[in-house]
């Protein structure tokens, strides 16, 4: 499948509208479009050909962005990582890619001789000449999974997962040529990654997250229309004084954790009921998308994706699925006979045809013979006015073997563990009511590590 590039589709449709702002940068689609046929130019220059990969350490910042759609122009396999991360292990990541050049646009580390820095004017401009377009068959870009419980895997994709999955979108969360999206995620996560696809499509406008200001200032001040956050950012939103009638908000997709129903309830209340979402980076983003309802349900599958569930593990197929994991040049599709990938995630469908997801497989342990689903403890105490996130893991236990530890992001002082463990014993069996409260570590990022925080567990637990 071909599609001309949208950016240049918009460039001649609106050349002037505002395709991207960066605090005071405003750059409209003809002027995008040129400075992204510069890079491809500069990068074929270079010596890159369709298929070579570079390393991209990007958050979210302008040239970056610039830099994933030349890529994806020019056929080269886009590789973003964490620029937090150490050297050595953005070095190693790029060993495991097979990647021998490193572009630098939000960073200035030094690597060793086995990645090349390039440098590239992310001014110039280029005239466009032929119409680019889109192979819907090219490998465009790898993904990192989070590794909350395990080694991260680069999931490969190819352009046509982009664009089936921003397609989908659509359909259950419209942008039109006035949208304004804000990059609240960053390029090495798929939410990141998948925000640009939506708006160039609809020749909308994507707004980095890279402005001094507070969130609530920014949505007071700047046309964003869509957000999306994880449940803790609108926690604090809201902490913040924000009402959605003094912004120009319209669309905000939860995602990342377990919805609270208090916060959903006081968004709706407001004016704006949130989407909840179900998605993954194995499927380019969102799976299904609805209005929340109950612990768990997650809406029913976007076009471009199926969904079934196999005693009781939650399967996946469709156009947005990827490539596969790539591993030091092997490729492994990561699919059965028939094409389906198993997520690992438990779940059901309920009686109106909407997905609920109970949690990771991976994630279940068992307690005294008993099988204990954290994720279920979680959604219980987040649904506590006051608790803007929970997260629980098992450590070990003589005599029960193990046994849950919750830890706890407290918004307000009235919240005790007394009144935590009564809430889960109202709700859930006794077995499953944590045997201690740990509070909410500082610095996480947006998608904690089930598995830093059970080794935090168990050294506040058990010091030696």
């Amino acid at each position: 499948m071909m599609q001309t590039c949208p950016i240049h589709y918009w460039a001649k449709e609106a050349p002037e509208h505002i395709a991207i702002e960066a605090g005071s940068v405003r750059l409209g689609y003809r002027t995008l479009d040129r400075r992204v046929a510069s890079l491809v130019q500069q990068l074929a220059r270079e010596g890159f050909v369709p298929g070579d990969r570079l390393m991209v350490p990007a958050k979210g910042a302008l040239h970056s962005l610039l830099l994933a759609w030349a890529c994806l122009r020019a056929g080269i396999i886009f590789c973003p990582l964490n620029p937090a991360f150490p050297v050595a292990q953005q070095q190693a990541l790029a060993k495991r890619l097979l990647v021998a050049r490193v572009c630098q646009p939000e960073s200035g580390l030094r690597y060793s001789s086995d990645l090349t820095p390039i440098t590239l004017d992310f001014w110039a401009e280029a005239d466009v000449g032929e119409p680019p377009v889109l192979d819907g068959s090219q490998r465009c870009n790898t993904i990192f999974t989070s590794g909350s419980s395990g080694t991260p895997k680069a999931v490969l994709h190819r352009v046509a997962n982009h664009l089936a999955s921003a397609r989908g979108s659509a359909s259950f969360i419209p942008v039109d040529h006035e949208s304004g999206w804000l990059l609240s995620l960053p390029l090495f996560h798929i939410g990141g990654y998948a925000i640009p696809f939506r708006v160039f499509l609809a020749g909308g406008r994507v707004i980095l997250d890279d402005a001094p200001h507070s969130l609530s200032d920014r949505l007071s001040q700047q046309s964003i229309t869509h957000l999306s956050l994880v449940p803790t950012q609108l926690w604090r939103l809201l902490r913040a004084g924000f009402h959605p009638q003094r912004s120009q908000l319209r669309e905000l997709l939860l995602g990342g954790a377990a919805i609270p129903a208090p916060l959903v309830a006081e968004m709706t209340h407001l004016g704006l009921t949130p989407k909840v979402s179900y998605g993954l980076s194995e499927m380019s983003s969102q799976v299904c998308t609805g209005v929340p309802s109950a612990p768990g349900v997650v809406g029913r599958p976007l076009p471009g994706r199926e969904v079934r569930v196999v005693e009781g593990e939650i399967q996946l197929r469709g156009e947005t699925l990827f490539c596969g994991y790539l591993d030091n040049g092997a490729l492994d599709p990561a699919v059965n006979d028939e094409g389906w990938f198993a997520t690992r995630d438990k779940g059901h469908f309920n009686a109106d045809g909407e997905l609920v997801v109970e949690g990771r497989l991976d994630n279940r342990f068992i307690s005294g013979g008993e099988n204990i689903q954290p994720e279920s403890i979680e959604q219980r105490l987040v649904n506590y006015p006051g608790v803007a996130q929970a997260l629980v893991v098992p450590v070990p236990h003589p005599e029960w073997g193990e046994r849950p530890v919750a830890f706890i992001d407290k918004q307000a002082d009235s919240v005790t563990t007394q009144a935590l463990e009564a809430w889960v014993r109202e709700a859930l069996p006794g077995f499953m009511v944590p045997n201690a409260w740990l509070p909410w570590p500082a610095d996480v990022g947006f998608k904690p590590s089930r598995k830093q925080f059970a080794e935090l567990a168990l050294r506040q637990i058990n010091p030696q």
